[in-house]
């Protein structure tokens, strides 16, 4: 399998990136959660779906990118000389999963599910072993070198498929214990609950059900015959029936047209009847309009008088509006007067209260004489506007006198124009009964020419109540007679339908007799199919007990062989990383790494970490060859994920050596790491940066 390109869409921290994939040795650079190991999560992720992604399916679509926008990985890679393309998509707010294979241009799979499916059935591996064949990571390195023997054997183990063999086995031992129950349940079932066979039971019934089935036969065939013979006097009933049902329906149809000649007739009088009504209506209505106009000729003036009282009503309004201003006026004139009133008293006070030697307030003479002159003076000015106020006082109660007397006027005037506008709601009120009772006459007078029409179309119209009863008593009494027929074949029918429930009742016995034989024949031949299958089940059941015994051995078996064969691959990968120092790496009975120094074993914590992590790397390495060699050796690349981990200088480059020298076995190698000083010994480099906006870039160099 060699990989060819990617393309992440809206994938992780990837809006829109293409990774063009070189051969050989390609270094995966850039720094912790730009989304190196990202890209190798989308290889596994659109191979075997949401199984190979580390979060839920909602965490795998982009941050920020619209609910429109797909989530979309695609892949194109070459297995076995064909070209590969496999796309996967989520879309919309669901997330909903899509997938496409195809081969050389031509579609293999749809649907997430499908592909996931062919996938793992093309590869010959699901997506475990894929991702522990190809992906090797500095924990897990680590993981195998801090687990004690008995946690790092099964692990191993485990990595390489072994397990599986036990699940195998532990299933033929479940299928065996299964069987040796189900033979146990089966013979059971062939013997009753007093030990005698099934079979003789099943025999003896049989004879006693075919006996009574005979016996249900002979009363059939009684049954029929009666049946048949009751079937032949019910068709001649049935024939008297038809006959005289015709002849009722027949006197039932001249009795309809009588009715109709009745219902006429009695239509006839009543609209003649409705024709006098409506006639006496319309005079009585017209007699009654010509009262009411009488009523009206005594209204006559009152439109008149209403609008020469409203004319004489302004007039008193705007009167009434004259008095009340000058009343007020007279009012505020007298409120002046009273104020100047007690102005002058307050002055006057003043001048009483400082007596005549008192100084003048407003000259600061003496007052002497001038202080008399000033009371006079004083007492004059109120004199004077006593007779003012008195003045005023006349003034207003002559006013309010006039006031008043055209007040009684406009309340007098107020009773009459009341009792005009009921005069005039009145004479409206007799108006409007005349429109409406000539409406009424109108409406009366088409009614009546409408009866009128009828009437006429009615006129000739002729009943004869002699051969209307005639008729009647000629249909009720051939009602009777088809009713009594009825009733006879009534009878037959009630006596046939019985036959008929006696002769499906024994049918049915029969029938249920003959199920019962049916069934009977059934576990009959159920029991020697059971005989048959123990028979089976007790062949297959020895052959799960080899099965068994064989795949316990074939386990023991392919694990005293995987030991030595991991330890020779893990010495080939060792020796070339190590320049040749150490030739020999090895598992020993409890799965323990020792390290032979100048042909002596030694445990891997004699080393140092970088010698201790290179012979876990070279271990790695290992599972992964082996794993790749079961598949077919068709997996030709392989992912190191920061594998350098203790390593000097010098160690890093024999690394990177001994990796160049493994292009024989896989064409191409990704090491993802953040250690700048081996980027020189690479072929290529593949360099993720994150932008300003938090999105990730792919540069391949």
């Amino acid at each position: 399998m060699i990989l060819k390109n990617l393309t992440l869409i809206n994938f992780r921290k990837f809006k829109n990136t293409t990774i063009e994939f070189p051969d050989g040795v390609t270094g995966v650079t850039g720094l912790n959660g730009t989304g190196k190991s990202t890209i190798f999560e989308a290889i596994s992720w659109v191979l075997y779906g949401p199984v190979a992604a580390r979060t839920s399916t909602d965490e795998i679509k982009r941050q920020n990118a619209e609910t429109k926008e797909p989530c979309r990985v695609e892949l194109e890679f070459i297995f076995e000389n064909e070209n590969y393309r496999v796309i996967r998509e989520i879309t919309g707010k669901s997330l909903t999963a899509s997938a496409t294979a195809t081969i050389n241009g031509k579609i293999a799979a749809t649907s997430a599910e499908t592909v996931s499916k062919y996938i793992q059935k093309k590869l010959g591996m699901d997506f475990k072993s894929f991702f522990t064949s190809i992906f090797a990571k500095q924990k897990e390195l680590n993981t195998l070198s801090s687990m004690n023997a008995s946690e790092r054997r099964p692990l191993i183990l485990k990595m390489l498929g072994i397990d599986s063999l036990d699940k195998v086995i532990k299933e033929i031992k479940t299928d065996k214990k299964q069987k040796d129950n189900l033979l146990e349940k089966l013979q059971t079932e062939l013997i009753d609950e007093n030990g005698e066979q099934k079979i003789e039971i099943y025999k003896n019934e049989t004879k006693t059900l075919e006996k009574e089935k005979k016996q249900n036969e002979k009363i059939i065939k009684e049954k029929n015959e009666k049946i048949k013979t009751l079937d032949k006097k019910i068709k001649e009933i049935q024939k008297q029936c038809e006959n005289t049902k015709k002849e009722y329906e027949k006197l039932q149809e001249n009795k309809e047209k009588l009715i109709e000649e009745k219902t006429k007739s009695e239509k006839k009088e009543k609209i003649l009847e409705e024709i006098v009504r409506l006639k006496n209506k319309i005079k009585q209505r017209n007699d009654k309009i010509q009262t009411k106009k009488q009523k009206l000729e005594i209204f006559l003036k009152i439109d008149q008088e209403l609008k020469k009282l409203d004319k004489r009503q302004k007039i008193l309004d705007e009167t009434l509006k004259k008095y009340l201003k000058e009343i007020e006026q007279k009012n505020t004139l007298i409120t002046r007067i009273q104020q100047d009133i007690k102005e002058i008293n307050t002055k006057k006070d003043k001048i009483i209260k400082i007596g005549p030697k008192a100084e003048c307030p407003t000259c600061e003479r003496i007052l002497a004489d001038q202080y008399k002159n000033l009371l006079t003076k004083f007492s004059d000015e109120i004199s004077k506007n006593d007779i003012q106020i008195e003045k005023h006082n006349k003034k207003i109660k002559i006013l309010k006198i006039e006031q008043e007397k055209h007040e009684r006027e406009k309340n007098a005037l107020d009773k009459k124009h009341n009792y005009l506008q009921k005069q005039l709601k009145e004479k409206e009120r007799i108006e409007t009964t005349i429109k409406n009772l000539k409406e009424e006459i109108n409406h009366e007078k088409d009614e009546l020419k409408e009866k009128e029409k009828i009437f006429n179309d009615l006129k000739e119209i002729k009943f004869s109540e002699e051969k209307y009863k005639k008729i009647i008593n000629q249909v009720d009494k051939t009602y009777q007679k088809y009713q009594k027929i009825l009733k006879q074949r009534d009878e037959k029918k009630d006596d046939y339908n019985s036959l008929k429930i006696e002769l499906e009742k024994i049918e049915s016995n029969k029938k249920l007799i003959s199920q019962k034989i049916k069934t009977l024949d059934e576990k009959i031949e159920d029991y020697k199919k059971a005989k048959n299958k123990i028979n089976q089940e007790k062949a297959i059941t020895q052959q799960l007990g080899m099965l068994s015994e064989v795949m316990i051995n074939f386990r023991t078996y392919l694990i005293s062989r995987i030991r030595p064969t991991l330890s020779d691959y893990s010495s080939d990968f060792f020796e070339r990383l190590t320049d040749g120092k150490y030739h020999r790496l090895e598992l020993d009975d409890n799965y323990n790494l020792l390290i032979y120094d100048n042909g002596q074993a030694y445990g891997v914590e004699r080393f140092s970490g970088g010698e201790e992590d290179l012979a876990n790397l070279c271990l790695r390495l290992a599972i992964s060859e082996i794993i790749t060699e079961k598949a077919g050796g068709v997996f030709n690349f392989i992912i190191l994920d920061e594998i350098f981990g203790s390593q000097d200088y010098i160690r890093r480059q024999n690394i990177m050596k001994a990796l160049n020298l493994l292009s024989s076995k896989f064409r191409q190698i990704f090491l993802i790491t953040h250690v700048d000083d081996v980027k020189n010994d690479m072929e290529n480099i593949i360099n993720v940066t994150e932008d300003e906006y938090g999105y990730s870039k792919v540069k391949v160099e």
